[in-house]
């Protein structure tokens, strides 16, 4: 039976870098093949000079072999001592004998498995899966990559995944227990994380529940909402005792710098007479702004802009008023097409729903609206010019 735990290689006299290899170790303080490269000064360091000597009479086959070998005393130091750092230095000496590109499928498969062990070791799920594949790639028979990439699978969570190496391993050795265990885990693995899924499903379903229930309700009066491209705080539409939606409205002033007016409650019943009313009647204060005092009740327009976002489906809508991001690109405004933005003037007698219903309009996040004065030149030079981009 196959240990998994040994790598490819027979017990060899290893050279052991010291224990704990703490930050700042210098490539003399460790023996020769722990180095991160050969010095060029020969002389100096007599290990490496026999490295090189070494490496220039060898083949790449001895090469790869040869770096292979060091991979595993780095393995087996690491093991050892329970120090990382010997771990890594062996993922190293494992790339450095892939590096050689030797056409012994065998060893680079070797190469790529030991190198699927360490990072195992070490935790590293993704690139113990590659590695074991790799190693599989050179040789499709290596029992030991198969178990390696199942169990960087397994790390990973792809349990069917890891069932289907499980199982192809297991045509290549029908009786090896590893490899059923592995198999027999993830199936349990791949239950459990469905059950939790749905768990996790349900309980999402039931906190979204109210915020799902107003994005039905509002989408069932043939309303449109977009992305949300204006907010007034954290406030959202909200349905009353009688089931009708009350919104936050925005009023801007282009003519000063779009400065706004926020409503916080406009219930859809609600005609925008009743509002201008409020807003510029005669107990209402002169805007400060308005130095000619042409903001008045009688001179007053207001105006949405077709078109204005791209309409969200119900799931993105939901998470709108559940507080999320919908996950949705958005160009704003089009200037042509057969969906081109323009100013709609609206008349003072509609409801606030009557607006929301008409069909090129589509609510940037709350109802907004522009207010204009009448017979100035600022409002004709604005309708007449270009859509701004919201």
């Amino acid at each position: 039976m196959v240990s998994f735990y040994d790598s490819d290689e027979e017990e060899q006299p290893q050279q052991v870098a010291p224990p704990g290899a703490p930050p700042g170790l210098r490539n003399e303080d460790l023996p020769a093949l722990f180095w991160d490269e050969l010095p060029e000064n020969d002389e100096e360091h007599p290990d490496a000079a026999a490295i090189k000597a070494i490496m220039a009479d060898t083949t790449p086959e001895e090469q790869a072999e040869g770096f292979k070998n060091m991979g595993n005393d780095a393995l087996k130091a690491g093991l050892r001592h329970k120090k990382k750092f010997y771990l890594r230095q062996a993922i190293e000496q494992y790339g450095k004998g892939l590096e050689v590109m030797c056409e012994d499928a065998a060893l680079n498969s070797i190469l790529c498995s030991n190198r699927a062990h360490v990072n195992l070791l070490l935790g590293n799920f993704r690139n113990a899966y590659q590695d074991g594949l790799a190693a599989l790639r050179h040789n499709d028979q290596n029992i030991k990559a198969f178990y390696r990439a199942a169990k960087g699978a397994m790390g990973l969570r792809k349990y069917d995944r890891c069932m289907e190496l499980c199982q192809q391993g297991l045509l290549v050795e029908p009786d090896n227990r590893e490899l059923k265990d592995m198999q027999r885990r993830a199936a349990v693995e791949k239950d459990a994380q469905a059950q939790r899924d749905a768990a996790e499903a349900a309980r999402q379903a039931r906190i979204r529940s109210p915020a799902r229930a107003l994005a039905e309700c509002i989408l069932s009066r043939g309303w449109r909402v977009g992305r949300p491209q204006f907010t007034i705080g954290d406030r959202r539409p909200a349905l009353d005792e009688d089931g009708l939606v009350h919104w936050p409205v925005l009023f801007f002033y282009p003519e000063a710098g779009m400065q706004q007016d926020s409503v916080d409650d406009v219930c859809e019943e609600d005609t925008f007479k009743d509002h201008l009313d409020l807003m510029f009647g005669p107990e209402a204060p002169p805007l400060e702004w308005d130095s000619r005092r042409e903001y008045t009740r009688q001179n007053i327009e207001v105006y949405y802009l077709s078109h204005a976002a791209t309409p969200l489906s119900l799931d993105q809508l939901t998470e709108v008023y559940f507080g999320s991001w919908p996950g949705v690109a958005d160009e704003g405004p089009q200037r042509y097409g057969p969906k081109a933005a323009g100013w709609v003037r609206v008349r003072e007698g509609w409801t606030l729903r009557d607006v929301l219903a008409r069909p090129d309009h589509v609510v940037p996040g709350v109802p907004t609206f522009f207010v204009l004065a009448k017979g100035t030149d600022f409002r004709d030079r604005f309708l007449e010019g270009d859509i701004p981009l919201l």
